[in-house]
C-alpha cells in the first residue's frame, strides 16, 4: 500500500499501439506516481510515491490530471496539507530520447514490461526517507502506514524474476513477436539471459557497450541490445558511456 492508501498492484505489460511491435523493452520494475507534499505546519516532501506509475510517458498536463484523479480516489482532506504535481519523471522521457529514438524505434510500437511487475522502494534512498516521514505523520492522524516491498539485492531480484515470473515473461516475449529485445539495467539483462538460456553479458564502459547480440529463441532469432537505464545514478562514467552510445546511433550508426 502506498502513502494515503492506494494499493500497489501487479502491473501488466504496456502493449504497442501498432499492429506489430518493433521492440520488446524489459525493465527491472515499474516506477510510481509521485507528488510534492506540503505537510501541515510547513514541512515539505519533494517527491512522495503515492500510486502506480502512469501507463504512458506523461506530460505536465497529464500528470496534473492524474494527480487530481488520485486526490479524489484517496478522499483528500485539508488537514493532510496540500499536494501538487512534481516535474514529469526523467526516467520515462530518457527511455524515449536516449534509447528508442537513437535506435529508430517508434515509442508507440514498443511492447514494454518488467522483470518484477510491482514497485519497490530502495532501502536508505530518498524515497525510503520520504515514506518514513509519511509514516510518522500517519501515526498521528489515523492514516494507514505505507506497506511497500523493499528492493531485494541484484542477485535475489534476478532469481525471483526467473522463478516467479519466468513463464509469464516468456509468454510476453512470444506475444510481442518483436525482432528486437532491449533490456534496461544489469538485472534485466541477467533475467533475459536466463530466459533465453544464453550467457550473461558483461557490462563494460568500452566500445562493446550496447553491441547487439543475436539470440536464438525457439524458431526465431532475436537481436538483443543490453543497456543501462539512461536515468541511472550509478556514476558519471556509466552515464557518459550511454550518452556516447546514444549520440553515435543518433548520427546514423544504428545496428
Amino acid at each position: 500500500m502506498y502513502p494515503f492508501g492506494r494499493p500497489a498492484v501487479r502491473r501488466g505489460p504496456r502493449l504497442p499501439r501498432t499492429d506489430r511491435a518493433q521492440a520488446f523493452l524489459l525493465g527491472v520494475y515499474p516506477g510510481a506516481l509521485r507528488v510534492r507534499w506540503h505537510r501541515p505546519g510547513g514541512g515539505r516532501v519533494a517527491a512522495l510515491a503515492v500510486d502506480d506509475e502512469p501507463d504512458a510517458c506523461p506530460t505536465g498536463t497529464d500528470l496534473a490530471d492524474r494527480v487530481a484523479t488520485w486526490r479524489g480516489a484517496v478522499g483528500w482532506r485539508a488537514e493532510w496539507g496540500t499536494v501538487e504535481v512534481t516535474d514529469p519523471p526523467d526516467a520515462a522521457r530518457l527511455v524515449v530520447t536516449e534509447v528508442l529514438d537513437p535506435l529508430g524505434v517508434d515509442p508507440h510500437a514498443v511492447y514494454a514490461t518488467h522483470c518484477v511487475p510491482t514497485y519497490f522502494v530502495k532501502s536508505g534512498d530518498r524515497q525510503a526517507n520520504a515514506i518514513a516521514e509519511y509514516d510518522r505523520f500517519a501515526a498521528t492522524t489515523g492514516l494507514p502506514r505505507a506497506a511497500l516491498h523493499r528492493r531485494p539485492d541484484r542477485r535475489e531480484l534476478v532469481h525471483r524474476a526467473l522463478r516467479q515470473e519466468g513463464r509469464e515473461l516468456l509468454r510476453q516475449l512470444k506475444d510481442a513477436d518483436a525482432p528486437l529485445v532491449i533490456t534496461l539495467g544489469r538485472e534485466a539483462a541477467d533475467v533475459f539471459a536466463g530466459l533465453a538460456g544464453t550467457d550473461r553479458v558483461p557490462f563494460r564502459q568500452t566500445g562493446t557497450y550496447g553491441t547487439p547480440h543475436p539470440i536464438p529463441l525457439g524458431a526465431r532469432e532475436l537481436r538483443w541490445i543490453p543497456l543501462i537505464h539512461p536515468a541511472t545514478r550509478r556514476g558519471v562514467g556509466w552515464r557518459n558511456t550511454h550518452t556516447r552510445w546514444a549520440l553515435e546511433h543518433s548520427r546514423g550508426g544504428r545496428p
